[in-house]
């Protein structure tokens, strides 16, 4: 399929944050039910502003969802009185250690982490095990409802944290349609275990290691499939319980009723 064929379709992401994406004559039939790394990192800095911090550190992810975030993070605070004065890209092979010696030279209290989940994890364990203590971590939306951390031993010692998180919108019915969709995990006979129009999931997941994530992911997601399955229900002329199966669906189609 070619790439002006597949702008076409309409996509709807639920996770997808890039600043990349707000550029609608590139990404035209792209949409998403999160907020933009622009929008984080400006509550980021909002924060930061607030309370006065003018000496601070930027961690982010080595790939293009941190390096983003630093880029944005970096034309936000010009024409401010903040100084980024540290930054680092961290991944796997980051010496920890000595990345955060040169935090602890610079004097630096204020610490920005934009970072995915399991970086963002890494790193919190690694300075608790080397012992930094009394700083300011101001979270991105990733890590900062993490359920986790919190339990770790030694966390109170790192200081405070602070964080920026997508909206937390309760589904009704969610809790209850998970636990009993989990119920049917019987795999044996997988043409005979359909729930919901899905084939049944076999994951070992039980329904409390589901409800435990972060619960600012659940309705993202939910309102992306809902945007699309809405779309083809109006597009099908969907009524009472019967669709109009004449109607053949063209994208543009679905594109109308999803804007």
């Amino acid at each position: 399929m070619s790439i002006s064929l597949l702008l076409l379709f309409y996509q709807v992401s639920y996770g997808a944050a890039s600043s990349a994406f707000t550029k609608k004559l590139k990404y035209p039939s792209f949409l998403r039910t999160v907020h933009s790394n622009k929008e984080i990192i400006g509550v980021i800095v909002e924060i930061i502003l607030h309370f006065r911090w003018r000496w601070v550190a930027f961690l982010n992810s080595d790939n293009d969802f941190g390096k983003d975030g630093l880029e944005l993070f970096i034309k936000r605070i010009e024409n401010t009185n903040i100084c980024l004065a540290y930054t680092k890209s961290i991944n796997d092979n980051t010496n920890a250690f000595q990345m955060f010696e040169q935090i602890q030279a610079q004097k630096i209290s204020v610490i920005i982490v934009f970072t995915t989940k399991l970086t963002a994890e890494a790193l919190i364990e690694s300075a608790i095990q080397i012992n930094i203590t009394d700083k300011v971590w101001v979270a991105g939306d990733t890590w900062s409802l993490n359920e986790r951390l919190p339990k770790v031993k030694g966390i109170k010692n790192i200081g405070t944290v602070i964080g920026v998180s997508q909206p937390v919108v309760t589904i009704p019915g969610f809790n209850d349609f998970i636990s009993a969709s989990k119920s049917q995990t019987q795999c044996e006979k997988k043409e005979q275990n359909r729930f919901c129009n899905q084939d049944c999931n076999c994951s070992s997941l039980t329904p409390e290691d589901i409800l435990a994530v972060d619960p600012s992911f659940s309705f993202p997601v939910y309102s992306a499939v809902y945007a699309i399955a809405h779309a083809l229900h109006n597009t099908l002329q969907c009524g009472s319980g019967r669709c109009d199966g004449n109607i053949t669906v063209y994208p543009y189609m679905v594109s109308i009723q999803i804007q």
